[in-house]
């Protein structure tokens, strides 16, 4: 999602923006050749609103990562209003299932999805708390599915959260999905376009540089549930502002790799890893 920036902070970002250092993209292990029997390979993506299938297509063809993944997390998914959306329609291409719940009604591009290879049981909405930011206020919801995996049942919550927040009302956001986490057992991911940037907002509408801490606070929140991820807090997701917005945090399941997909129609990197799965 875009950052919002009131006129008198463009000044203040653009000192921000050119201070910073070069693009910090780590050289994270890659997966080298065919994947292990028991291992998926799970990738998340902003579609910054995209209504073109045939830009999205070609692009996630394109991208190893995108197009051998089992798993695609998709946020800011566009549909037609009686038609399918993007993400059913790359489902189709793919010939992989797919979970797709729009924002709300009339909202056609600020959809969730999760585009899986195995099998999808269940699918539901999951509100989440909402916050009053004075304008382009957007009820934030999570997609959560079950997917039958060959080690069993994979639980995953596909979530996308408020941009003008700060670390604790961002936890209270995603706290109803962290609540029904902790109460599961077997494999679990909590993922998506968190919004982690480093920004603290005061009133929700005037941001300070380097002071929001969200990185930290949201991966102490989820090793307290004992889950874990495998991408560095200083991972670049949003490259125009050199922030970390999107995360996958997982339980029952050990990172082997990971590494992001520059992805040309976007303002977001994809995120990409491979799992293995505890039977």
């Amino acid at each position: 999602m875009k950052l919002w920036f009131p006129a008198g902070s463009l000044a203040m970002l653009a000192v921000v923006v050119l201070t910073a250092g070069s693009p910090n993209l780590p050289n994270l292990p890659n997966l080298e050749g065919a994947p292990l029997a028991d291992t998926i390979s799970i990738a998340s993506l902003n579609l910054d609103h995209e209504a073109s299938f045939e830009k999205v297509v070609h692009v996630v063809e394109a991208a190893p990562r995108l197009r051998q993944a089992d798993i695609i997390l998709l946020q800011e998914v566009a549909h037609v209003e009686g038609g399918p959306s993007i993400a059913s329609r790359l489902a189709d291409r793919l010939g992989y299932q797919v979970a797709f719940a729009p924002e709300g009604p009339k909202i056609y591009d600020r959809g969730l999805a999760v585009v899986s290879k195995f099998p999808i049981e269940d699918s539901k909405v999951e509100w989440l708390t909402p916050y009053n930011l004075h304008f382009k206020t957007r009820h934030r919801f999570a997609l959560a599915v079950t997917l039958r995996v060959p080690a069993g049942e994979l639980r995953i919550w596909n979530a996308h959260l408020d941009t003008r927040i700060n670390p604790e009302q961002r936890l209270g956001q995603l706290q109803p999905v962290m609540d029904e986490a902790a109460k599961l057992t077997g494999p679990r991911l909590i993922g998506g376009d968190f919004n982690t940037n480093d920004f603290y907002w005061i009133d929700h509408v005037l941001p300070i540089p380097h002071g929001g801490g969200y990185r930290s606070t949201v991966r102490r929140a989820m090793a307290q549930l004992g889950f874990q991820t495998p991408f560095a807090d200083q991972l670049v997701t949003l490259p125009v502002v050199r922030q970390h917005l999107d995360w996958m945090f997982v339980k029952g399941m050990e990172p082997l790799s990971s590494n992001v997909e520059p992805i040309s129609f976007s303002d977001h990197h994809a995120i990409w890893a491979a799992f293995r799965l505890a039977r």
